[in-house]
């Protein structure tokens, strides 16, 4: 009962939990042990006090009756202890202890029915416990004996020994060293304790012992020195298969040189020449461990395992035989890798024994080039969870945890961890897997050699040399790249080659981005390199500076152990800015702008170094080009590739192999990496500071003497680039929208030759809009590469949204020139809701997922639809239920039922079209001729298209959002209403199909052919609609695609049985025909061809790729005329007979017109119609 505290004795005070609604009988128990169990017995067993329980007992027991008591004392001494309860039974204090002892047995019982298992594992294991403890004290008490028993027998001696013995002997000791034993001779004639080694008495056989110890302890240490020199030989001097060992040699090295500097050994004159040996070997050995570390600083080894295998991952390196390598280049861009981080890849050049060649898949060997430069620059991966000083973790670190510092280094076995593989035995250093324990055995190495303190120094003198190193090992490993591709018929990769492919609308940003690639893999791989060489570096400082710390011998040489390092550091910082600063400086012009055109079609005019392409070039080159090759060419011989400077490089092989210039512009191409890699090595720098205890408000730590290659950048582009963008993007869009051709259709050639032909027509945009996207293009790249909220930010929002705010105003124009007293204009215009209903017709919905994608479909329609002026403040039923099996995700194409639903919602508005016999019918139908339609479709495409290419470039890649939203907001407006502008034209177009097709077709009623005995003749007007839509939809797929045609066709097929239908309602109302005159059965016969031409001259303008035409409604529409048309050569009795048959095809106002009109075989009779009812 004592054995814990209660189980929550504090209790809650909320409801009741769900564990205990599931637990009634658990609960109960608990709140019995919290009320009626005493506190006391939850407590320490050793606090726990009994005596005043028992008193309390006793007493109540005396305060009985006296005649009672005298016979339980009696009866207590008789009864047994099952009788024990009843003599105590009227004892209150017993019972409540009693029922007490209830309650916690039944918790008891509870543990142990319900957690048995537990309980057994348990008491087995205490049992284990208790065996073992009791062996261990059997073989204590054995020990014991037997010392006691060798004190014993070393105690057997005269007790009386004189003032010269040893006061630590026992007394029988001193007796036998005087050779008076108290024993007599044994069996074997010797004395009995005295009698050791014939005679000689235990302390002189001790200091015999402890002669001969010294002896040998002597010649163990001469032994140790003698072999110390062929051991390191073998160690350092590789045999297959063993490579090079320096830790361990390094490790056998120091420990025999602090032999022979011992007290014992330095007085031995006869170790001069081994002394000599060994200093030979010491300063060999220090050779190799310098150049060991340098070939781990600076990549030519230690990057054969993945970052999860480091040490530093969990402090063994991986043992499942997998080697890794990593190499720079345009997949590992590709993948995302940030820039100098442990996730980087490697320049991997030395192809290993195994036949792994480290190169990827677009670089060929590039040994030959490199001649005497034997370089393999790595991407270190040692990204890992870096851990405080005072505890708790760095998430995402990528310094060496403490833990792993704190571990005690082993030369001889983590260097056998961390040898490769597949060392090769030819090399003179070792070849390491594993960066960061390399890194600390060679530190280890350095502070047994004593020469710890020299790292700074001797690193200091080599950084420059083996920085430049890099570089040139990265030139040639581009220059082995270009050479690759030359010799496979690549060709060059300049302006002009990566213009083939390319969308012409996409611009000179596109096209320089694609042939800057070279520039761009080079620089990464350049950066990847320099960013792995900095993480070592900060790692080797970390291990430097947690030596000093930890190491007593170290500690005091160092007047900052934080701050070891860091002048190298800083010194490799330094040169690595200078070389990313000398690249960009040759990659950009900042002395000479660029020449910018604005004639919004910039094919030509690219500058000075441009040659005409196609059949007009004829592959002739000026002499001057020719002469430039030339002299590149010899520049760029595979035998000096290394010895040019970064600028020359840049110049002599990039430029000239990709045909380009420098040019200020190039800047935005290097932005984002070059930004990326200065934001990681600025956390490095930090983290190693918080994980190293370094004070960051020293001057020493914040000196920035020189320019940094990204602030160089960002000044460039602020005072350069951006106000020269800015400049082009509103001159070169106001150039554009001045010309007369500005929104004017682009006529191909060969539109002849493709108009009958029914794949998709690509249709450019206007040069205007071409100009907006091209002009502005730079300036959005810049949007996601300059930092948000900068000072170059918020001006490059503002210079774009004054350009698309010109264009929206010169489009607003144009848009109202078209439209202008136009028929469809007046109806998208009306106070109805009209304009905002037709967006619920499937048809609206492909046009925005052809344009928008299928994620923005729905959104564009919705917000057109709230935006719109003829949006209604309250719609009916029916448009709501539209809207929302539209937006729920139904199936458009099979959900018949909804797009009949809104075909009638559209038909409401457009009732005074079909009123074809009223006076003056037709007068106001202004419609457009074939050159304004095609111009409307133009610019509806062109609008649409350059909307959808603005809004995605203010979208990220990766996320597919605008990162930017909040500074954007304005200018996602403005081009939202380019947009508008566009989705209102696309309208247009559509609705002014539909007025020419009724205008025609409203004629049909006014035809003799109707009347006609003589012959079947077609009406005019039916061919001449034949006519307009054939050419129709040649005009508008050449002037604005197959989208914006098949648009401006759509619901036709819906649209003519309608027309076809209110005709022959006309006629059954007797309007439209001169004296009233029946038709006649040729007549009949007369409106069924027409709708057979019509539904064959419809289907073929629609057959085009991309069309919308709906083969299912289009069926059913023209069926259900074609049933109206034969109603009318019906006699009487036949027609009651369909009425009846089919009274639900039609209306019922459009059945009494059939029985009240008369007909080729019968006469009217209203009468018949109210007889079928009854």
């Amino acid at each position: 009962m004592s054995g814990g505290p209660p189980p929550n004795r504090g209790g809650g005070s909320g409801g009741p939990s769900s564990a205990e609604m599931d637990h009634p009988d658990l609960v109960d128990l608990e709140r019995r042990l919290h009320s009626e169990v005493d506190e006391d017995f939850f407590q320490d067993p050793k606090k726990f006090r009994t005596l005043h329980r028992v008193i309390d007992i006793l007493g109540m027991q005396l305060l009985d009756s006296a005649d009672g008591q005298q016979q339980q004392q009696q009866q207590a001494r008789q009864a047994s202890s099952a009788d024990f309860d009843s003599i105590h039974r009227n004892n209150p204090a017993y019972v409540a202890l009693k029922q007490q002892q209830v309650i916690v047995d039944e918790a008891i019982e509870h543990m142990a029915v319900y957690h048995c298992s537990d309980l057994n594992s348990s008491v087995v294991a205490v049992g284990k416990v208790s065996r073992q403890f009791n062996d261990a004290s059997n073989r204590v008490r054995t020990l014991r004996r037997q010392v006691r028993d060798i004190k014993d027998s070393l105690g057997t001696g005269d007790s009386a020994a004189d003032g010269d013995a040893n006061p630590n002997e026992p007394a029988g000791a001193a007796g036998g060293r005087n050779g008076t034993a108290q024993a007599g001779p044994d069996a074997n004639g010797t004395a009995g304790g005295g009698g050791f080694g014939g005679g000689m008495s235990l302390r002189e056989l001790w200091l015999k012992k402890l002669e001969c110890e010294a002896v040998l302890s002597l010649l163990h240490k001469l032994e140790k020195i003698r072999r110390a020199p062929p051991t390191f030989d073998v160690l350092v001097q590789p045999q297959p298969p063993s490579p090079c060992r320096i830790g361990s040699a390094v490790a056998v090295l120091t420990d025999a040189l602090r032999t022979m500097f011992s007290d014992d050994v330095a007085q031995v004159q006869a170790l001069h020449k081994i002394m000599e040996q060994l200093m030979t070997r010491k300063q060999r050995a220090e050779e190799i461990v310098w150049e060991t570390l340098g070939d781990v600083i600076y990549l030519r080894t230690g990057n054969a395992v993945l970052p999860g295998e480091l040490e530093q991952g969990g402090g063994v390196l991986a043992s499942d035989h997998k080697k890794h390598h990593y190499v720079s280049g345009e997949p590992a861009l590709r993948r995302g890798r940030s820039l100098g981080t442990a996730s980087s890849s490697s320049t991997t050049i030395r192809e290993d024994k195994s036949g792994n060649s480290g190169n990827d898949g677009d670089d060929s060997d590039v040994d030959s080039v490199l001649s005497d430069v034997d370089y393999d620059s790595g991407r270190d991966g040692s990204r890992t969870t870096a851990a405080a000083p005072g505890g708790g973790d760095i998430v995402g670190g990528r310094t060496i945890p403490r833990t792993i510092l704190d571990s005690e280094v082993d030369l001889e076995a983590d260097e056998l961890r961390c040898l490769e593989e597949t060392s090769a035995s030819d090399f003179a250093i070792p070849q390491y897997a594993d960066p960061v324990l390399a890194l600390r055995i060679l530190t280890e190495a350095l502070a047994r050699l004593g020469r710890l303190e020299d790292i700074e120094r001797v690193l200091g003198e080599t950084v420059g040399r083996e920085l430049r190193r890099i570089t040139q090992a990265e030139q040639a490993r581009t220059f082995a790249r270009l050479e690759r591709r030359r010799n496979a018929g690549g060709g060059r990769r300049g302006i002009g080659g990566a213009a083939e492919g390319i969308d012409g609308n996409m611009g000179q940003l596109a096209e320089a981005d694609e042939a800057m690639r070279d520039f761009r893999i080079h620089l990464s791989n350049l950066l990847f390199a320099f960013g792995s060489v900095a993480l070592r570096l900060s790692h080797l400082a970390q291990i430097v500076r947690h030596k000093i710390m930890t190491d007593p011998q170290l500690t005091g040489r160092y007047s900052d152990p934080s701050s070891a390092m860091h002048s190298v550091l800083v010194a490799a910082d330094t040169l690595i800015q200078q070389e990313v600063k000398c690249f960009l400086e040759a990659c950009l012009n900042e002395s000479e702008g660029d020449n910018f055109m604005y004639d919004g079609m910039a094919e030509e005019g690219r500058g000075a170094s441009s040659h005409e392409r196609g059949i007009f070039s004829l592959g002739i080159i000026t002499d001057t080009a020719s002469n430039k090759d030339s002299r590149s060419a010899a520049l760029t011989s595979r035998a000096n590739i290394v010895e040019l400077s970064t600028d020359k490089f840049v110049t002599n092989v990039l430029f000239a192999r990709s045909n380009m210039i420098p040019q200020v512009r190039n800047a935005l191409t290097f932005r984002r990496s070059v930004a990326t890699w200065a934001a990681e090595s600025a956390d490095l720098k930090a983290e190693l500071a918080f994980m190293t205890g370094e004070d960051t408000t020293s001057p020493s730590y914040n000196a920035n003497p020189k320019e940094r290659a990204i602030d160089y950048l960002d000044s460039v582009i602020q005072k350069n680039l951006l106000p020269m963008l800015q400049e082009e993007a509103v001159n070169g869009t106001i150039s554009a929208l001045e010309r007369e051709d500005a929104f004017e259709p682009r006529i191909d050639p060969a539109m002849y030759v493709r108009a009958a032909n029914s794949k998709n027509v690509q249709v450019e945009m206007c040069v205007a809009c071409q100009a907006l996207y091209r002009y502005t293009g730079p300036l959005f790249s810049a949007l996601h590469r300059l930092p948000k909220g900068g000072e170059m930010y918020s001006p490059l929002v503002a210079v774009l949204e004054h350009a698309v705010l010109t264009f929206n105003s010169r489009v607003k124009q144009r848009v109202g020139q078209i439209c202008r007293g136009k028929k469809a204009s007046a109806l998208l215009d009306a106070n109805t809701t009209f304009f905002s209903d037709i967006e619920l017709r499937r048809s609206y919905t492909q046009l925005m997922q052809a344009y928008f994608g299928e994620d923005d479909a729905y959104a564009a329609g919705a917000s057109a639809a709230l935006d719109g002026g003829s949006m209604p403040i309250s719609p009916s039923a029916g448009k709501s239920k539209i809207k929302e099996e539209k937006s729920s995700g139904f199936d458009a194409a099979a959900d018949y039922e909804r797009e009949r639903s809104a075909f009638e919602m559209e038909v409401s508005h457009l009732s005074p079209l079909l009123e074809f016999s009223s006076k003056n019918y037709g007068h106001d139908l202004a419609v457009c001729n074939d050159d304004e339609l095609g111009r409307a479709a133009c610019l509806a495409h062109s609008l649409l298209n350059v909307a959808s290419l603005l809004e995605a470039r203010l979208k990220t890649r990766s996320g597919g959002r605008d990162k930017t939203a909040g500074a954007t907001r304005a200018l996602r407006g403005s081009i939202k209403e380019i947009r508008e502008h566009g989705v209102r034209m696309a309208k247009f177009c559509r609705v002014e199909m539909l007025i020419q097709s009724v205008k025609r077709m409203s004629q049909i009623c006014a035809s003799s052919t109707l009347t006609a005995k003589d012959a079947v003749r077609l009406p005019s007007c039916v061919n001449d609609l034949g006519e307009h839509l054939t050419s129709a939809s040649d005009v508008l797929r050449e002037a604005g695609g197959n989208i914006i045609a098949a648009y401006s066709l759509s619901s036709l097929e819906q649209y003519i049985p309608l027309f076809l239908m209110q005709t022959v309602r006309i006629i059954a109302q007797g309007k439209g025909r001169k004296n009233r005159s029946i038709i006649t059965l040729n007549g009949v016969e007369s409106l069924d061809r027409s709708g057979s031409v019509l539904y064959r001259d419809l289907k073929g303008a629609t057959n085009f790729e991309n069309s919308f035409w709906d083969d299912e409604l289009a069926a059913e529409s023209f069926e259900r005329s074609a049933s109206f048309i034969a109603m009318i050569e019906l006699d009487m009795e036949e027609l009651v007979s369909y009425c009846r048959n089919n009274r639900g095809e039609f209306s019922d106002e459009d059945y009494k017109l059939m029985f009240s009109m008369d007909g080729p075989r019968r006469s009217a009779d209203i009468r018949k119609f109210a007889t079928i009812d009854k």
